[in-house]
C-alpha cells in the first residue's frame, strides 16, 4: 500500500475528513503502522484478543476507525493492525484521515463495553452473572485451571461459547439459587462448577447444588457441610479467598461426595495444582 493513500491532500493549510471502508490487508496493516510515531504503549494481549477474533471470523465492522492525523500520522487502530497481521488475515475497517492531532488526547476515553453489557443487550438476564461464568468456563477448557487472567476471551468468544453450549444459561440460574440461599460461595464459581459437573454426571449435579444451597439433611461429617462451615469460617474471618481456591473447595467436595467418603476438612494450598472433578 502506498503510505501516501492515508495522507490527505493539505488545502491552504488544512485538510477535510475523509472515511472509508477498506478491506485491510496484512501488509497494508504493515505500511499504516509506519505512520505509527506517536501513541500509546501497545499491549500485546489486547492485539492477541482481537487476533484470535479475526482469525476465527468473529470480528465484525462496529464503526470504530483507523485514524490518522491531517500530516498523516497513525492516530487511533495500531492495535487492530497489528492484529490483522498476527492474524494473517483481511478485515474490512473503517479509515478516518484528515483528523487534527489534537483530537487523540479524546479517543478511548469511555468505558469499554463489558461481555455483560453486549449480553444485557442481548436480551441475557442475570448477563453480569453469565459472563462471569463464561469466561471461567472458556478458561477452564484453554487449560488456565487457576484463572491466572494472562489470556481472558474476547466478547465474541463469549457469545460463541454461549451458543454452543446453551446450558450454561442455567448454569447461571443454579447459581443465582444458590447464593440466594447461601451467600458464602461466589456466584461465578457456582455456575462455573455446576457447568462442570453436569458434564460429568446431570442429576447427580442438580442434589449436589441443592445441598450446598440449604445444606439439609446431611449426616454430620458429610463433605457439603464442610464445604458450607469453611465458606462461611472465611466469610466470619473477613479473608481474601481468590476464586480458583473456592473452585478447589467444590472440586474436592463433589470428589468426596462422588467417592462416597467424609470430609474433615478441606485445605488448598496457593501453590498446590487444582484438583480435577471426577
Amino acid at each position: 500500500m502506498n503510505t501516501n493513500s492515508v495522507r490527505p491532500t493539505p488545502n491552504n493549510g488544512a485538510a477535510a475528513n475523509t472515511a472509508s471502508v477498506t478491506l485491510v490487508t496484512p501488509d497494508m496493516a504493515r505500511e499504516m503502522l509506519k505512520l505509527n510515531t506517536q501513541n500509546r504503549k501497545l499491549r500485546q494481549r489486547a492485539v492477541a484478543d482481537y487476533a484470535r477474533d479475526m482469525a476465527d471470523g468473529n470480528w465484525l465492522m462496529n464503526g470504530e476507525a483507523i485514524k490518522f492525523a491531517i500530516d498523516g500520522t497513525l492516530l487511533d487502530g495500531q492495535h487492530r493492525l497489528h492484529a490483522v497481521i498476527e492474524a494473517d488475515t483481511a478485515v474490512l475497517m473503517l479509515i478516518v484521515t484528515g483528523l487534527a492531532p489534537i483530537t487523540q488526547e479524546t479517543m478511548d476515553a469511555g468505558r469499554r463495553r463489558t461481555t455483560g453489557d453486549a449480553l444485557s443487550l442481548r436480551g441475557e438476564t442475570n448477563s453480569v452473572v453469565l459472563a462471569s461464568i463464561l469466561r471461567r468456563v472458556w478458561m477452564w477448557d484453554q487449560g488456565d485451571y487457576k484463572f491466572a487472567q494472562h489470556r481472558q476471551p474476547t466478547i465474541a468468544e463469549c457469545t460463541v461459547l454461549l451458543a454452543e453450549r446453551p446450558e450454561i444459561r442455567r448454569s447461571a440460574e443454579i447459581a443465582g439459587r444458590v447464593h440466594s440461599l447461601f451467600r458464602y460461595l461466589p456466584q461465578s464459581v457456582v455456575g462455573t462448577t455446576h457447568h462442570l459437573f453436569s458434564r460429568i454426571d446431570a442429576g447427580q449435579t442438580v442434589w449436589f447444588f441443592t445441598r450446598v444451597g440449604d445444606g439439609a439433611e446431611l449426616p454430620v461429617g458429610h463433605p457439603i457441610l464442610t464445604l458450607r462451615t469453611r465458606a462461611m469460617t472465611e466469610r466470619a474471618d473477613r479473608r481474601h479467598v481468590p476464586d480458583f481456591r473456592y473452585m478447589a473447595y467444590l472440586i474436592r467436595t463433589w470428589n468426596a461426595v462422588r467417592d462416597g467418603r467424609e470430609l474433615g476438612r478441606i485445605v488448598q494450598a496457593a501453590d498446590a495444582p487444582m484438583p480435577m472433578p471426577k
